[in-house]
């Protein structure tokens, strides 16, 4: 479960377009399969993490800024997917 309150205090997130982005990007883009997209996308800069480091990171439980970074990466990848998908299927009709 992700407390958006408790990471825009951990992340000193004031700016309310700021926080409706990351609550956007978190709640609607982020992946079931997120830990091991952003284990990947760590592993592959050398940095070695676990999922209960992961999934603590995104719940706010504890502050890692190269994992809370890659959880966004992931949350936009996916976002520019969903969108592109929409775009596709517009055309199509």
């Amino acid at each position: 479960m992700t407390n958006l309150n408790k990471l825009y205090a951990l992340y000193d997130i004031r700016i309310l377009k700021e926080q409706k982005a990351l609550e956007d990007l978190l709640i609607k883009h982020l992946p079931k399969e997120y830990t091991s997209k952003v284990i990947d996308k760590l592993s592959a800069n050398k940095v070695i993490v676990d999922s209960q480091t992961v999934r603590n990171t995104k719940a706010g439980i504890s502050k890692n800024i190269l994992v809370f970074n890659a959880i966004i990466e992931v949350a936009k990848e996916y976002k520019v997917m969903a969108n592109r998908l929409k775009k596709n299927l517009k055309n199509n009709k």
